[in-house]
């Protein structure tokens, strides 16, 4: 009877085991067939210091925007050129900054950041504050141009040469560099909160898809995994939205030789656009934005020249601030 009694458990041990190594056996079945590649746990810093020198809000509503992508977000038009192709005057106000428009910035994984402050937008926003500007420029001088006095805040994360697939999602569920982006936000959001501010959420503007261009698998999934993504920003700062909800604001990639899938990620992105009011897309193609201009003695064909990294940014501006129109109108 003992003897029996003892099958009996080393049988139902076994069928426990054939089947949760069945079931494990089977979730990794099914991810490596819909989600194929290996996701890349990114070593992020998660360090984001709390500003010392804030203002005290004491009730003031401010917009805050988001920006977000990879190293055209980040930017890397030449102060060189933008030198040359602006009067003195405009130069000059783009290098003083736009006291109404603030910025956080955490850039290429702290490699250049703003240290936990708010300050004003100015050239010195990028990963190489000293030789590239990015497009908070142009999107600053659209809002101090547009909402005159009024508060607007950039809460500016990017990191250059990353994948929406691979690295800012992780078979499609958030990844290490979307769950570092959201402390980031989590941060400086209840931050602003503390020291008085109504502060709320109105748009995300998204410059990101050329890591994505490459391979076949990646890019025809690229609608599938940019739709989880503004699932997940909507939900999880859900609390700080405006009350008109999250608007999305995403950039076409270029149609440089760099990215043999961008026809494929630029009609994902078109087709997110055309299911939510809330969605809007816009064509740097279309647009004209120049790749490849610069600099002369050996041009960079992965990202935009300074004219148009300010465009891209003055682009930005225009589709936030007509999205503020439609859905955040007082």
């Amino acid at each position: 009877m003992k003897k029996k009694r003892i099958i009996l458990i080393v049988l139902c041990i076994a069928l426990v085991f054939v089947g949760v190594a069945g079931g494990f056996g089977a979730y990794f079945w099914r991810r490596s067939v819909e989600w194929p590649g290996k996701a890349q746990n990114m070593n992020m810093h998660t360090d984001f210091p709390k500003p010392e020198n804030l203002p005290a809000g004491n009730g003031q509503k401010v917009k805050v925007i988001l920006l977000m992508g990879q190293s055209n977000a980040t930017g890397i038009g030449r102060l060189k050129y933008l030198k040359e192709n602006t009067t003195e005057e405009q130069y000059a106000k783009y290098e003083s900054g736009f006291d109404s428009v603030w910025i956080n910035y955490c850039v290429d994984n702290h490699t250049n950041c703003s240290s936990g402050e708010f300050v004003n937008v100015d050239l010195g926003c990028s990963v190489w504050p000293d030789e590239v500007f990015g497009p908070e420029v142009g999107m600053a001088e659209k809002f101090s141009e547009a909402w005159g006095d009024e508060k607007v805040i950039i809460l500016k994360y990017t990191y250059s040469g990353t994948s929406l697939y691979y690295q800012w999602l992780a078979y499609g569920q958030r990844g290490s560099i979307y769950e570092a982006m959201y402390k980031y936000v989590n941060t400086y959001m209840k931050a602003l909160a503390d020291a008085g501010y109504d502060a709320r959420i109105g748009a995300v503007c998204w410059m990101q898809g050329e890591s994505d261009s490459f391979e076949e698998h990646v890019y025809n999934r690229y609608y599938e995994i940019q739709d989880n993504f503004v699932s997940y920003l909507r939900k999880d700062f859900a609390k700080y939205a405006e009350d008109g909800g999250i608007c999305f604001i995403d950039a076409g990639i270029s149609d440089s030789p760099c990215w043999p899938g961008y026809r494929e990620v630029n009609g994902a992105k078109e087709q997110m656009a055309k299911e939510s009011d809330l969605n809007y897309y816009f064509s740097t193609i279309d647009a004209g934005l120049e790749w490849g201009v610069e600099p002369e003695e050996s041009p960079d064909l992965a990202h935009y020249g300074a004219m148009s990294t300010l465009k891209l940014g003055h682009l930005f501006g225009e589709y936030v601030i007509e999205a503020y129109n439609e859905h955040h109108a007082k």
